[in-house]
């Protein structure tokens, strides 16, 4: 009788090891499922992003004010001064510091919660404030070298357009890497995604890009840096505008949009 119950005995406990490990297998399976299924997340861009740490003087090879580390979010100027870009960072400050006329040294850079860099020598800066925040305006220079071309949206934008499609699904992903907006000029017949440029030279900036598709197909942009595309033709805008369209978008149509866009923009500030 006691075999018999030993017997029993041994085999729930057998029974109860291939369930458990039954389990763990469909357990594992489901993760593993779960680990393969989840969509890619996109890199955000957003703009110039600093190769460093770099170094941010007061002019070309002068004396410097700050460093940022790598990856830092900056904006930049639109040409170089022999291969010098000025830079601007908003920091945050407390809302109390709002009119403050220097930056102490040491004191870190923080955006958004992070510390992307830190002040190397006290100087003068300019705030700004606006509902519950405020921040300093940290100018200066930095070499070419130290911005990472692949940050850049205009060459982005050339490389993008090599390796991929014109449909609106190819463009996506760029979209969405460089937080581009929606619905720029109120063109009916287009449907566009647009940033802005630099608040360095201007303080209310216009576009610097617009992608401008036709029933879902990449058919010109709107830049005001320079854009050299194959197979394109480039219209003068006013102010520092440029539009150019791909060559097989029909030239009446073209030029149907070169004057709305003018007359678009003396009517905006």
């Amino acid at each position: 009788m006691k075999n018999l119950t030993y017997i029993f005995l041994l085999i729930s406990i057998l029974s109860c090891n291939s369930n458990q490990k039954e389990e763990k297998k469909v357990k594992k399976l489901k993760n593993e499922t779960t680990k393969f299924s989840e969509p890619r997340k996109t890199e955000l861009i957003i703009g110039e992003r600093i190769d460093g740490p770099a170094n941010i003087r007061n002019k070309p090879n002068g004396e410097i004010l700050f460093e940022l580390y790598d990856n830092a979010l900056v904006e930049v100027t639109t040409k170089p001064e022999n291969d010098w870009f000025e830079i601007l960072v908003y920091a945050d400050i407390d809302y109390n510091e709002y009119g403050l006329d220097s930056i102490s040294k040491d004191r870190l850079i923080i955006v958004n919660n992070d510390t992307i860099g830190r002040v190397m020598k006290s100087h003068s800066v300019s705030t700004g404030q606006g509902g519950d925040f405020a921040d300093a305006m940290l100018y200066g220079f930095t070499h070419k070298n130290n911005i990472r071309p692949e940050t850049v949206i205009e060459t982005v934008f050339k490389k993008h357009l090599t390796e991929n499609g014109r449909s609106l699904l190819d463009w996506e992903e760029f979209i969405k890497s460089f937080e581009l907006d929606s619905g720029a000029v109120g063109y009916d017949q287009f449907q566009t995604y647009y940033n802005y440029e630099n608040s360095i030279e201007d303080p209310s900036p216009g576009f610097r890009i617009v992608l401008l598709f036709e029933k879902r197909q990449l058919i010109g942009f709107i830049h005001s840096r320079e854009l050299q595309i194959d197979q394109t033709k480039t219209h003068k805008l006013s102010w520092s505008y440029f539009v150019t369209f791909f060559k097989e978008y029909p030239e009446k149509e073209q030029l149907r949009f070169v004057d709305y866009m003018n007359e678009w923009i003396q009517g905006v500030d």
